[in-house]
């Protein structure tokens, strides 16, 4: 970018912001406008008769007065793109060849004819191709050769030489392009813009001790998403292309912004530059709405760059010194019709479109009102560029750095009353910014050789610059007088010399012309010569500065260089205090992991230890509890067999009668052990066994959430009885693998067996998963539940035989245990004393029936 002068204590120039305004032609003549021209610097805007309007069946109702707005300037329908150009873009185009920067854009509504006037037709070509036609026009003969100027990536360019530049050439000539560029579908219509520019103009004040060369960019706005429109196509692995990747924005060293990654395309002449435009229009968004068949659905902005650089002092290269280039910039903007939805019928996709597309407009012109209220107020608010792209990239123009131009585009049908207000109310707001006037860029130039000047010319035409002759003229004759009648000889005599006066003189004069010249040369020279002093002095001085700047560089870097070898002894220190401290860390995490294994081994052998020992006493509480309940059921059966045999004696009375009876009832034997009276009485009286006592059996599984795993074989049979297992296994395996029971803490195998009788017998084997010390597992099992079925019509016969066997053997129990206890017990011997004679119990070898 040009660099500015130094202004600390200078007040800038300002300049407002020219807007412009275009009216384009009506759609239908027979539509009444809305918009009348009054000069040439103001319009007239009428709603008309009525105020009430349709628009795509839709009744709009307009709440606005009769309404008139002053510009710069004002171009009816008639007026041609040529006359356009000369008042509006040929002096940004001058400015561009001086070394200013300038931002030209369209504003207006949809369909409102902004595309029309920055690209134009085939007929008529608009901003864009007479620009570049212009700029081409006045740069052809002082042209650089191309990939000398090479773009730096951060705003700036730096100058290669001829050699590098022409090896830059042939490999990309050569070399085959990595991705394929999208095709140009009007490829004619690359040339025919500039075929019809009737007019071609030039800018005559062009250096001829520079070198130029031209740069184009384009890039769009969409969705606030800044896009490159001439970057090459990626493709995925597919080949198919991927979606454009957006780009950012920065600020280089001049505080300019930019599209940081942007690609630049170098173009040699007209033709080059509008193809690389017709290549970046393809790209470009565009949708079908409502009120427009081809609606820009963003903002496009196409940089056009001039690149200038001095030639050395023998006029044959350029100075490589990147403080000498100077890279001028030229901004066409087609902004987006700011619209509504409920007019344009939008949806979806394009109403998310139109709504970023108006709040971006509507940032530019809050960003414009700030400005205008900072300098009528004087003071120093923040303008909020950074709320949108758009602002944000055209931040520098607003602060200074070129010179703004604005067209606004307006239709004059009557249904677009309304939002032309909106327009022009912006437009007469932006008039009133004023933007600082940027200077014209200082170019250095450098001393050349010296041209001779152009030969002097005598008052015959004849020129001076001859090979200097001082000879006055022939030598002198014979002078000897022979006689003195003579008169020849003297008056010959007189006449020569007389030349050689003449002669003399001459040369005089001319020695003396001779002499002036060579003053004035050696004047010249002199001046010349204190001239390049001065700059050399001025080239010493930078220097010193320079020498300055380095040496102080230098003692920051010997600094910087001191710290950072400070700094790395610190950190080699830190680094071998690390790794101690990490060899001391592994260490612990080892003998922690050591410590852990031996108390997880601990534990789990005292979880065995308490395991088996509470199982040990579990079982000899409960058998001990079984013993005592049996004892004291056993006395509480005798207490209440006595009690009814003393009952019995007392109620029945003496009789040879009652004694069977009382001899088949009293068959305990009282010197047998306590165990054989229960069984004997049981058996004798009917009296049943006491309630059950459950033995060593866990709660429910169902109600534990114990993870367990089951071992079904494959050749286990489903049987279908009414009690199932009610265990839900997290895990159901044919063969169960380490690993299956390692994730496991219960076990439950299923084994099927058949009975004596023929029936299935399911046993379920249940048991408790324990880790062992060396890492493994062990199953413990500790219940096992039988499940199993029986066919009363098939067991019936052996049971009944099986009743009979135990019905002999309790008969000839019941015998032997009567003749033992027919003395011993009261009701017999009280039976015995008072009916039998005979001295022998009646029923003794007798049962009940």
């Amino acid at each position: 970018m040009p660099r500015k002068l130094n202004s600390r204590h200078i007040t800038p120039v300002t300049d407002p912001v020219e807007v412009c305004a275009r009216i384009r032609n009506k759609s239908n003549n027979k539509e009444e406008s809305c918009i009348k021209v009054i000069n040439d610097t103001t319009i007239h805007l009428t709603p008309g008769d009525s105020k009430l309007f349709m628009v795509n069946n839709i009744y709009f109702l307009s709440s606005y007065q009769q309404t008139e707005c002053q510009f710069s300037r004002v171009f009816d329908s008639n007026v041609s793109q040529k006359r356009l150009f000369d008042c509006v873009a040929q002096t940004m185009v001058d400015d561009l060849v001086r070394g200013k920067n300038g931002l030209l854009f369209t504003y207006g509504v949809t369909s409102s004819g902004k595309t029309y006037t920055m690209t134009g037709s085939l007929e008529e070509p608009g901003f864009l191709p007479r620009c570049l036609d212009m700029l081409f026009n006045s740069i052809t003969a002082v042209q650089a050769s191309k990939y000398v100027f090479v773009p730096d990536g951060m705003n700036g360019f730096h100058v290669q030489s001829e050699a590098d530049a022409l090896l830059e050439k042939q490999e990309r000539d050569i070399l085959p392009q990595l991705t394929p560029k999208t095709p140009n579908k009007i490829e004619s219509a690359a040339t025919f813009s500039f075929r019809n520019i009737n007019v071609h103009y030039k800018e005559k004040n062009i250096n001829p001790e520079c070198r130029y060369s031209v740069f184009v960019s384009y890039v769009e706005i969409y969705n606030d998403y800044v896009y490159d429109l001439l970057g090459d196509v990626q493709l995925d692995p597919f080949n198919r292309p991927k979606p454009p990747q957006s780009k950012r924005l920065r600020e280089d060293k001049n505080k300019n912004m930019f599209v940081y990654g942007v690609s630049q395309v170098e173009v040699a002449s007209t033709e080059e530059a509008f193809a690389a435009f017709q290549q970046g229009q393809e790209r470009r968004r565009i949708a079908h709405t409502q009120l427009n068949a081809e609606s820009s659905r963003s903002h496009s902005i196409l940089n056009i760059r001039l690149v200038q650089a001095p030639l050395d002092p023998l006029g044959e290269d350029l100075l490589q010194e990147r403080s000498l280039i100077c890279a001028s910039q030229l901004s066409l903007v087609d902004l987006a019709g700011s619209e509504r939805m409920a007019r344009t019928g939008a949806g979806g996709e394009r109403s998310r479109e139109a709504g970023n597309i108006n709040s971006s407009l509507m940032t530019l012109r809050r960003c414009l009102e700030q400005l205008r209220e900072n300098q009528k107020n004087g003071s120093s608010d923040m303008v909020k560029y950074r709320n949108s792209k758009l602002t944000h990239l055209f931040k520098s123009y607003f602060e200074g750095h070129g010179k703004v131009k604005m067209v606004v585009c307006l239709n004059p049908n009557m249904a677009e009353y309304d939002e032309n207000i909106h327009v022009v109310q912006f437009a007469e707001m932006a008039q009133q910014v004023e933007v600082a006037r940027s200077e014209d860029f200082k170019s250095f130039t450098p001393p050349t050789t010296l041209h001779p000047s152009p030969p002097p010319q005598t008052d015959d035409g004849e020129s001076d610059w001859e090979s200097p002759d001082y000879s006055l003229g022939q030598p002198f004759p014979n002078l000897e007088v022979m006689d003195y009648a003579d008169n020849e000889t003297v008056p010959g005599l007189i006449s020569m010399l007389e030349h050689r006066i003449g002669r003399m003189n001459a040369i005089k004069k001319r020695v003396s012309r001779y002499g002036e010249i060579f003053r004035s040369n050696l004047s010249s020279c002199t001046q010349h010569e204190q001239s390049v002093q001065q700059q050399l002095k001025d080239c010493e001085a930078d220097l010193a500065n320079k020498t300055k700047e380095l040496n102080k560089l230098d003692r920051q870097v010997k600094k910087l260089e001191s710290k950072n070898q400070v700094l790395t002894r610190t950190t080699q220190v830190f680094e071998k205090e690390k790794k101690q401290l990490q060899d001391q860390l592994s260490d612990a995490e080892a003998m922690l992991k050591s410590s852990q294994s031996d108390s997880r081994r601990l534990e789990m052998k005292m979880k065995g230890a308490v395991a088996n020992t509470k199982a040990h006493v579990e079982k000899e509480c409960e058998k001990r509890v079984r013993t005592v309940q049996t004892e004291m059921q056993e006395k509480m059966w005798v207490k209440d067999e006595r009690l009814r045999q003393l009952k019995n004696i007392i109620s029945t009375g003496g009789g040879r009668e009652g004694r069977p009876t009382a001899a088949r009832r009293c068959q305990t034997p009282l010197k047998q052990p306590i165990s054989s009276v229960s069984s004997v009485s049981t058996g004798c009286w009917g009296i049943g066994p006491g309630p059950p006592v459950a033995t060593k059996h866990r709660r429910s599984c169902s109600a534990s959430h114990s993870n367990w795993l089951a071992h079904l074989p494959s050749s286990t049979v489903q049987t279908e009885t009414i009690l199932q297992p009610a265990i839900r296994p997290n895990k159901v395996v044919n063969v169960p693998s380490p690993k299956d029971v390692a994730g496991a803490s219960k076990y439950l195998l299923t084994h099927q067996r058949e009975d004596g009788t023929g029936e299935i017998e399911t046993q379920l084997v249940k048991g408790e998963v324990f880790h062992t010390r060396s890492g493994g597992q062990q199953v413990q099992f500790v219940d096992i539940e039988t499940l199993k079925q029986h066919d009363p019509q098939k067991n019936e016969k052996k049971s009944i035989t099986s009743r009979r066997k135990r019905r002999s053997e309790t008969s000839i129990e019941e015998a032997s245990v009567d003749e033992q206890s027919s003395w011993t017990d009261v009701e017999t011997r009280c039976a015995y004393g008072i009916g039998n004679t005979n001295n022998v119990a009646a029923v003794t070898n007798k049962r009940k029936k």
